[in-house]
């Protein structure tokens, strides 16, 4: 199973107004494609981007971390 159809089927497994943090097991490197994607599904209007974690580890702020909720 690929790491789009994992996050994919979490999604889809989520209840209406649930919110979960995605990305906080995958690295940094992986993450910006997740991103990409879930600002698709927000467009889409499948979820919500509520917040956006960034690291402070390596002093380049990436995202690695993003609470969504299902609408």
């Amino acid at each position: 199973m690929s790491l789009y159809e994992q996050i994919s089927d979490e999604i889809t497994l989520m209840d209406v107004g649930e919110q979960k943090w995605i990305g906080q097991d995958l690295p940094l490197e992986s993450m910006m494609a997740v991103v990409l994607m879930l600002k698709e599904l927000d467009e889409e209007k499948v979820i919500k981007v509520r917040r956006q974690n960034r690291e402070k580890n390596t002093g380049l702020k990436q995202i690695d971390r993003v609470l969504v909720e299902k609408l």
